[in-house]
């Protein structure tokens, strides 16, 4: 009998998400201030390249050159297609994550930024009122608390629910 040898293949294999949870992630990155609209025609440009039939919701992004950020929003919000939206949220918090621990954005724009991703984001509630919560947090800082430590409060609720940002733009 011949002596067959396996090798494995240590390749790692990106799996995207699909089409529609890409889209969910730059609408609320861009909604969040963390996604700049060249990144969503990009993004739309790149989708009809690598489809054979793209949708026409996509196609109408990559036509949007001119349109502003909420309008852009809308028409991602019209993409096509199954969706894990809790997990296009929890990586859209990977990039608010990063950015923060880098020391590239300031606390009112992370504290804004929950508070946008806990009125538009589909998540449990429990997680939607904690990352609302910042924002009377980050209000009351004069009468107690410190912004250091609310920005550690912050890195502990982005840790607990971050996924890495793939995938997006």
């Amino acid at each position: 009998m011949p002596n067959r040898s396996c090798s494995r293949d240590t390749r790692i294999i990106r799996i995207m998400p699909p089409l529609r949870e890409e889209a969910e992630s730059l609408c609320l990155g861009l909604m969040m201030g963390l996604v700049q609209p060249v990144e969503v025609i990009s993004w739309a440009d790149r989708a009809i390249a690598e489809m054979a039939n793209p949708p026409i919701e996509v196609i109408d992004i990559a036509t949007s050159t001119r349109q502003p950020s909420d309008e852009l929003a809308r028409l991602l919000k019209r993409v096509p297609g199954p969706a894990n939206l809790t997990a296009a949220a929890h990586r859209v918090l990977g990039i608010l994550r990063a950015r923060l621990v880098a020391h590239d954005l300031a606390l009112d724009f992370v504290v804004n930024s929950l508070w946008i991703f806990s009125i538009e984001a589909t998540i449990p509630e429990v997680e939607r009122r904690a990352a609302s919560n910042f924002s009377d947090e980050y209000e009351c800082l004069d009468y107690y608390g410190t912004a250091e430590s609310l920005r550690d409060e912050v890195v502990r609720f982005l840790a607990e629910h971050t996924s890495e940002p793939d995938g997006i733009a």
